[in-house]
């Protein structure tokens, strides 16, 4: 009797891992939403020099940005190209002209704060710059427009919180402008698309601000 039962507990556990194996398998396969997309805006210029360093002798919080880069399998996509375009600490664009109350600094003003990096193996693309500034008509943000095998898959922008704003814009050479006039709450662009606020927010510790990216290639 007692082999018997050895026997049978030995059949009930192959079965039952038969039955689990398949269950494992589904459990194991991951999906990413994909990033929300999110307005180009009028300051975007398409031969953005590939570099690493766009500070460009710009004044401000020194800042290292990471984005990296999958795809809705939550796959790292290695090689794809990323852009990235914003106002310095004083609310201006580099290469661009004022529209209204939104500043630029010239057409001939050069490409401060604007480069192009390809993703490494891990799906990451990193730039050095400094930690936006803001301007009338906008909340602080930074834009990023992303190709995956020469084909633009999506244009967008991340954000900062209201707190994190503060905390820099208090300090020099930011506090010279004054408090910022629009948050996150009051932005026109976040407030007229439905956008996902906290998804689209950059994770900052210190000096190093950090964003997915989630692209249908």
């Amino acid at each position: 009797m007692k082999k018997i039962t050895l026997i049978s507990i030995a059949g009930s556990a192959l079965l039952l891992s038969l039955i689990a194996a398949p269950q494992s398998t589904a459990a194991s396969t991951k999906t990413c939403t994909a990033t929300q997309a999110i307005e180009e805006g009028p300051y975007y210029l398409a031969n953005s020099p590939i570099r690493s360093n766009v500070t460009d002798g710009q004044s401000g919080k020194a800042i290292t940005l990471n984005f990296t880069i999958l795809d809705t399998a939550c796959n790292p996509i290695k090689g794809a190209r990323v852009d990235i375009w914003y106002a310095n600490a004083q609310g201006i664009y580099s290469g661009v002209a004022s529209r209204g109350d939104d500043l630029g600094a010239g057409v001939n003003s050069g490409n401060f704060l604007r480069g192009t990096q390809t993703t490494n193996a891990k799906g990451v693309a990193t730039f050095k710059g400094i930690y936006p500034g803001w301007y009338p008509a906008r909340t602080i943000h930074i834009h990023q427009k992303i190709w995956v095998g020469g084909k633009e898959v999506l244009t967008t922008q991340t954000f900062f919180t209201d707190k994190q704003n503060a905390a820099v814009m208090a300090i020099a050479p930011y506090n010279a402008r004054g408090a910022q006039k629009v948050t996150n709450s009051t932005d026109m662009v976040l407030n007229r698309g439905g956008i996902n606020l906290n998804a689209s927010l950059m994770k900052l510790t210190g000096s190093v601000a950090a964003s997915t990216i989630v692209v249908k290639p």
